[in-house]
């Protein structure tokens, strides 16, 4: 039975009871009253393609925001300083000694400082203690470490932001135990007991289907506007069960269209039904049985693999990811404060 429970504090709960983000759409004078008499940290999310920053209140609520397309691979070298003043520097001149947290690729060797990774087993009150300071920037500015550990087979992996979102849904709601599922351009399922991270895996689902979409054959008959089917999408899902494993199965992306056995429409469906189809196999290869799992994910990023979830008889829980990210940023700037 599919336990999809959507309604259940998708976000922390110091954020639940505050007007959802998108109504501060300026610095309005309720707003400047609001962050003068509450904020308490700066919380980044910095990754590859995109820079989220979130000024929080006293009880981990989100006065402010702001989002650029800045992530660590356009900002020239030398430049992530002026590019966190330019996403708050108002706020860190109006709040003084406010702290930044950050977490994300910008802690990775192509980002403003390495963040040394953490050996797995690990947790949150770990990674915050080993979290690294930024020199020369005036202010406390700190970056969340990344994780490293090896999967059964001997797999060497790496981490970095999914453990700041991981260590959010355990602080916030209290899970200590299970599998978790974070979708991206790396998927990443990790192995959660005690509140430690213990082992974890990685799935190139979404870099996969990029370059394949834009870089193959596959995509020339596929067209950018083409939307998500549902059904196709789940004969993806089926394909990827199929004999012959995943190489031999993509094709069929191109064949299918070619031979007018299914609307060309319908294969960019196909393939992201494939590839995820092939990730929850190799999934369930490494951790057996897959139910329940936590799915930490929003939006457009989370809606396949909840349908992968049901289609598949996986039992699962949905987390929201920003939300999630929030929440450990906030330990974090409570932990620190302490």
């Amino acid at each position: 039975m599919i336990d999809r429970m959507t309604n259940r504090m998708t976000i922390p709960e110091p954020f639940a009871k505050f007007p959802a983000p998108a109504a501060f759409s300026g610095r309005t004078q309720d707003l400047e009253m609001a962050m003068t008499a509450t904020a308490q940290c700066i919380a980044v999310d910095w990754g590859t393609t995109s820079l989220r920053v979130m000024l929080l209140g006293d009880g981990g609520q989100v006065l402010d925001r702001v989002a650029r397309p800045k992530g660590i691979l356009a900002v020239p070298a030398g430049g992530f300083a002026a590019e966190l003043e330019a996403a708050c520097g108002e706020w860190r001149t109006d709040h003084p000694g406010l702290p930044v947290l950050m977490s994300g690729m910008i802690g990775s060797q192509q980002g403003w400082i390495e963040a040394p990774y953490l050996e797995t087993p690990c947790g949150l009150s770990d990674l915050i203690a080993a979290m690294a300071e930024v020199p020369e920037v005036g202010g406390s500015v700190r970056i969340m470490p990344g994780v490293r550990g090896r999967t059964a087979d001997g797999t060497p992996e790496i981490m970095r932001g999914e453990e700041t979102q991981i260590g959010g849904v355990i602080a916030a709601h209290g899970v200590s135990d299970g599998l978790f599922c974070i979708p991206g351009t790396h998927s990443k399922w990790v192995q959660v007991s005690g509140g430690q991270i213990r082992s974890f895996a990685t799935f190139m689902t979404g870099e996969s289907f990029a370059i394949l979409k834009a870089h193959s054959i596959l995509g020339r008959l596929m067209a950018a506007d083409d939307g998500h089917d549902p059904a196709v999408f789940r004969k993806g899902l089926a394909r990827a069960q199929a004999p012959g494993g995943l190489l031999h199965q993509l094709f069929a992306a191109r064949t299918l269209g070619i031979l007018d056995e299914m609307p060309k429409s319908g294969l960019r469906s196909f393939l992201s039904g494939l590839l995820i189809g092939a990730e929850i196999d190799g999934a369930r290869r490494l951790y057996d049985d897959l139910s329940p799992v936590h799915l930490v994910a929003g939006g457009a990023a989370g809606e396949p693999y909840t349908a992968a979830f049901e289609a598949s008889g996986i039992a699962f829980t949905l987390w929201d990811a920003e939300a999630a990210a929030l929440a450990g940023l906030w330990t974090a700037a409570k932990t620190l404060a302490s």
